[in-house]
């Protein structure tokens, strides 16, 4: 690769002949052009494209939640959110027989050194509302009790994520009535926690099960603790909501803005 400043030419953009023209680091480059392009068009190569289309779509999709979870640890790595996903999440895309498959519960959307927190129970009351309970983890050294507690909630079938206002860990439950659109759909369940400096946890995958609608009498539980797990049972208002967060609850339309500002 040759560098070169205000050449005769000046810089250029392109190709020219068999060079090709570009910046990078806020300086003017030249590379050779390749000879030939290898594309190969095999059955695999076809598959291994269709997967990591689908794990860049989603990221597009999920990436209001990235800019919360994964910006520090990607600082940190000299990356975007957007990129530290895509390279964390590789594993979790496949295609086979022109079926793209995406693995939800491995799906990492957080990273950080502070405490993660475990759903011990989930379940879906009429209404479109979610309840969470949670393990604290107290005995963990990067843990504390104001850490604030995110749950985030995906339907793949709509494309669309919701990221509920934050709770302190010390509450152990969060409770989150979803927009009337969910009704019906299935969705997955993931919580992370960040603290005042703004580090997060890795993420804690919370499960799946279907949102009831508000005609349901019945609660859907994704799962149930053993009865020796620790789980809270008050309720937690929506105004006690820890200092350490701005970020308001929202949903998040595929592809497009959220609902509200960040």
């Amino acid at each position: 690769m040759a560098k070169f400043e205000n050449g005769y030419m000046g810089g250029f953009s392109g190709k020219l002949g068999s060079a090709i023209g570009y910046m990078w680091n806020g300086r003017w480059c030249l590379r050779s052009r390749p000879a030939q392009v290898h594309n190969p068009r095999t059955e695999a190569q076809q598959e291994h494209r269709a997967a990591f289309r689908e794990q860049v779509r989603l990221a597009a999709r999920m990436r209001w939640v990235l800019l919360q979870s994964m910006t520090e640890a990607a600082r940190a790595a000299g990356m975007t959110a957007y990129n530290l996903f895509v390279s964390l999440n590789q594993h979790a895309f496949s295609s086979e027989g022109g079926e793209l498959r995406v693995d939800y519960p491995s799906l990492v959307l957080s990273l950080g050194p502070v405490a993660p927190v475990q759903a011990s129970q989930v379940v879906a009351t009429g209404g479109s509302r979610l309840e969470v309970d949670f393990e604290r983890n107290p005995l963990h050294q990067q843990c504390d009790a104001y850490d604030a507690v995110h749950l985030y909630v995906y339907s793949p079938s709509l494309g669309q994520g919701y990221l509920a206002a934050p709770v302190y860990r010390r509450q152990k439950k969060v409770s989150v009535l979803l927009p009337d659109l969910f009704e019906g759909s299935e969705v997955h369940i993931y919580l992370y926690v960040s603290d005042q400096q703004g580090r997060c946890s890795e993420t804690a995958y919370g499960g799946c099960l279907t949102v009831m609608d508000s005609n349901a009498d019945m609660p859907a539980s994704a799962f149930e603790s053993d009865s020796s797990s620790p789980t809270g049972t008050a309720s937690v208002p929506r105004s006690d909501m820890p200092a350490a967060s701005s970020l308001p609850a929202m949903a998040q339309p595929a592809d497009s803005g959220p609902a509200s500002p960040i």
